[in-house]
């Protein structure tokens, strides 16, 4: 995962790896680590990622922490901290912080890499972001017509007092491809 740094968001500069090292439940030989979110809490960072699990292929969120937001990023957990094979996997999480300072975690579960539902879930964590709390909840499927098989990409937004669930749908690689909300 590459840092990249701007001063105007059209100029950019890339640096080193946010996280050079892989947590021992990322398969190696095709680890697919991508869709990073950071979050800063307590002077740390946080970042979700995705990455292919050694066990069972499926790929799954991680959550590595560092003192920067360069990194490096470093994930001690033996295990992925969201992940659901019998859904396909788990991909792109999206930290939310709430206004009385709750954290949340969205994500999308995989089906469609395996022929299944695509859901978009939600669930508490702890305050320290390096856990969850209760159950996940299912949130938005991929029923609508324009979402096609899946939907994907959840980010929560919070204005003027009313939550709003962004998200896309369909294939990413075609004009079908668009951004709802809920």
């Amino acid at each position: 995962m590459q840092v990249a740094t701007s001063t105007d968001l059209v100029n950019w500069e890339l640096g080193r790896d946010a996280m050079p090292g892989l947590p021992g439940w990322v398969r190696l030989s095709r680890p697919d680590v991508w869709a990073p979110e950071v979050l800063q809490l307590d002077g740390q960072f946080l970042l979700y990622f995705t990455a292919r699990n050694k066990d069972h292929g499926a790929q799954c969120v991680g959550v590595a922490v560092s003192d920067s937001p360069l990194g490096p990023f470093r994930d001690r957990g033996d295990a992925p901290f969201v992940c659901q094979p019998e859904e396909g996997g788990s991909i792109d999480a999206s930290p939310f912080r709430d206004t009385d300072g709750t954290l949340y975690l969205y994500w999308k579960n995989d089906g469609n890499d395996r022929g299944l539902p695509t859901y978009l879930y939600g669930q508490q964590m702890t305050p320290d972001g390096l856990g969850l709390v209760g159950e996940p909840v299912r949130l938005v499927a991929n029923q609508q017509p324009w979402t096609g098989p899946l939907v994907e990409a959840p980010t929560m937004w919070l204005q003027d007092g009313q939550y709003m669930l962004f998200y896309s749908g369909n294939f990413y690689a075609t004009d079908a491809y668009a951004v709802g909300y809920a």
